[in-house]
């Protein structure tokens, strides 16, 4: 046999005072090589009661290798040491005399261990306050452009104000006083709230682009400064700035130009889509990691300051792939409800989903989340408004829904655990690239950019 034979592993199995070297077929599974070994290095030990169950082969101080499995899926190369031990038996089953201590044992043992009373507590009430402030800042915003009492208006202002106060000047006791992240985070996101709510009221007249830009403004503008004031949550607060500006933006050209909603969200949804390609430029720009000349500083100080930089440079990162996917999914929703039951903004709310969706899976866990919400978002609300419109049309409505609902799930969790060919993975690439490049066209579509071409009568 060639020393080279891939077939074969030779390995040098150990056990006690007792060694071996052995040539062991690398395809075949631990568990069938087992007794052979034990009865190269254990010819004595029949009698004792045991067999070849209770030996498992190991690498030194290494777990033991999956019986189920061959040397060579074990990765044991030749010249490999093998650890031939005795697998220890396990303790014997406590018995109980009453039922009632056995069910609860029972349940202790099952039961995964979790967070907590104390951050369960903490998380639920900062959702909590959250969705509470942001119900009651709609209802205000609607109230006071329902009424005509101008009284009223100017009081509900001010309440607003103080309210939106004392949750800026709250969120910086929390964390500088108390070391509260978390109270700081929640205080700083209703104290932006109540700010877009100000904005929103402190424009007089019927509601319009003009309340969106002020309230946007003053919403992003909280969150800069709740974040030099409380000096926590700087990854979210960015984010949410991010949002506030793109909406601020859109906003402004919105009242320049008196464009519909539906070409102001696609426009500002294209935009964030565009955004998101530059954000990791823009980051390294941000945290001063671009390339420089180097200076003749100490080595230990530069890697330090590399070290912060870098740091900074993943934070900036996450914000802005929240905050631009955010807005992309805000403004393809706006088009979506403006827009509907128009052909082309039904297909571009498709289409942004789809594409969000599709970038999550070049992100890590932390920022998966933010493609994959914002992604179900869109396209929830696309399938919604589609549905709610499609009467007489229901069977076509329950395939579509069990379309999705299938595909949720098979993304969700069958696909994770696939290995994807090179063709398959360039064939994702490809369908991401071919989603961006469509979005163009719809928002030129949206916008009426065809419309007008043809009015210009160019011939």
């Amino acid at each position: 046999m060639p020393a080279t034979d891939p077939g074969l592993r030779r390995v040098s199995i150990h056990s006690g005072t007792a060694v071996a070297d052995l040539s062991l077929p690398a395809g075949i599974p631990v568990t069938v090589l087992t007794p052979s070994i034990v009865d190269i290095l254990q010819p004595g030990d029949a009698g004792d009661g045991l067999t070849a169950e209770h030996y498992r082969l190991s690498l030194p101080g290494s777990a033991a290798l999956d019986p189920s499995k061959t040397l060579a899926q074990s990765g044991i190369p030749d010249g490999t040491v093998l650890l031939l031990s005795r697998a220890s038996a396990p303790p014997p089953a406590a018995r109980h005399h009453d039922v009632a201590e056995a069910a609860a044992e029972t349940l202790a043992a099952a039961s995964a261990p979790g967070p907590g009373r104390r951050p369960v507590a903490r998380l639920a009430g900062a959702i909590a306050a959250i969705c509470v402030t942001a119900i009651g800042g709609l209802a205000i915003a609607r109230n006071a452009v329902s009424t005509n009492a101008t009284h009223e208006e100017r009081a509900t202002l001010g309440a607003v104000m103080v309210a939106g106060l004392v949750a800026l000047l709250s969120a910086a006791v929390a964390h500088r006083a108390y070391r509260d992240v978390g109270a700081g985070v929640a205080l700083s996101v209703i104290a932006t709230a109540f700010a877009g709510v100000a904005g929103f009221l402190a424009v007089p007249g019927a509601p319009g682009v003009c309340h969106v830009l002020l309230a946007a403004t003053a919403a992003a503008a909280t969150c800069v400064l709740a974040a030099r004031w409380s000096g926590c949550g700087a990854v979210t607060l960015t984010a949410v700035s991010c949002v506030a500006a793109v909406v601020a933006g859109a906003a402004l050209a919105g009242a320049i130009t008196a464009a519909p909603p539906r070409a102001i969200g696609a426009a500002a949804a294209l935009v964030s889509l565009g955004l998101l390609g530059t954000a990791a430029r823009a980051s390294i720009v941000l945290a001063g990691l671009s390339p420089r000349l180097a200076a003749g500083s100490d080595t230990d100080e530069t890697e330090a300051a590399v070290a912060g930089q870098t740091l900074r440079a993943d934070a900036w990162l996450s914000s802005l792939l929240a905050g631009f996917s955010s807005a992309a999914a805000v403004g393809a929703i706006v088009t979506v409800l403006a827009g509907a039951p128009r052909l082309s903004c039904m297909a571009f709310g498709g289409v942004t989903g789809t594409l969000l969706l599709l970038r999550a899976r070049s992100t890590d866990g932390r920022r998966m989340m933010a493609f994959s919400i914002t992604g179900i978002a869109v396209v929830g609300t696309t399938f919604g408004v589609a549905a709610f419109r499609a009467a007489g049309h229901g069977p076509w409505v329950a395939a579509a829904t069990a379309t999705l609902a299938a595909a949720a799930i098979y993304l969700g969790f069958a696909a994770p655990t696939l290995s994807l060919s090179p063709f398959a993975r360039r064939s994702v690439e490809a369908l991401e690239w071919l989603a961006l490049v469509t979005v163009v066209p719809l928002t030129f579509w949206i916008c009426g950019l065809y419309g007008a071409a043809r009015g210009m009568n160019l011939t």
